[in-house]
């Protein structure tokens, strides 16, 4: 899922508004800034290092907010699509993906005849 529009970003010298996009691409939270004339800028975040992960109703509208190391991102709501959005951050941040849950299988039945032995 991607979610365009203008969101504040608050880091060590300040905040600014920035225009971009927001959609999770494999380990990373990717925020593409857009700029006239097809000029842009990608930025990568790792998943796991995302905290305060938030969905915020403020004056009638909503806010979705999270930081990552030293920056932290406000994202408002014009569609309603941040909800959705905000589901799928938190899935991808705190699930076990498949190859993991794999591995543990697969040496769980050693470790029990080790421990059995």
């Amino acid at each position: 899922m991607i979610v365009e529009g203008i969101c504040k970003v608050y880091s060590e010298i300040g905040m600014e508004y920035q225009y971009g996009e927001f959609y999770v691409e494999r380990d990373y939270l990717v925020f593409e800034q857009n700029y006239s004339y097809g000029l842009g800028k990608r930025h990568t975040y790792p998943l796991m290092s995302l905290r305060n992960i938030a969905l915020i109703p403020e004056k009638g509208s909503m806010y979705l907010t999270f930081s990552c190391e030293n920056t932290r991102f406000e994202i408002t709501d014009h569609a309603n699509e941040l909800k959705p959005f905000l589901d799928e951050l938190r899935a991808e941040r705190y699930d076990v993906s498949s190859q993991q849950a794999n591995k543990r299988e697969k040496y769980t039945p050693h470790h029990h005849y080790i421990f059995a032995k």
